[in-house]
């Protein structure tokens, strides 16, 4: 019985914490937004194989590439020797966008 009750009280605060981090999640991208940073992209980056989720409920692509998708709004500079590389750092609500495919 005492075990079924801890269970049950353990499970409880998982659920509760989670729903603390999603809280503090939605808010920060809120704030985010207003700095240019954090959107809802809903796929619409050309392409993302990278894509990692965060527990805060937030994406990000951590694909290197020659050039950023146009709608990356912070794009930044990861090598410049020999051939200058980027990556975009923006956060997103929902998935980064389908895989890339290989040329």
């Amino acid at each position: 019985m005492k075990s079924s009750t801890l269970l049950v009280i353990l499970v409880l605060q998982a659920v509760l914490v989670m729903g603390i981090f999603a809280a503090v999640a939605k808010e920060n991208a809120v704030v985010g937004e207003s700095k240019g940073n954090t959107e809802t992209n809903g796929g619409k980056l050309g392409c993302c194989t990278n894509c990692n989720f965060s527990f805060s409920g937030l994406y990000t692509c951590d694909d290197i590439v020659g050039k950023c998708d146009p709608v990356c709004k912070v794009c930044k500079v990861i090598k410049k020797n020999p051939v200058k590389q980027f990556q975009c750092t923006d956060t997103f609500i929902g998935i980064c966008g389908p895989p890339c495919k290989k040329n």
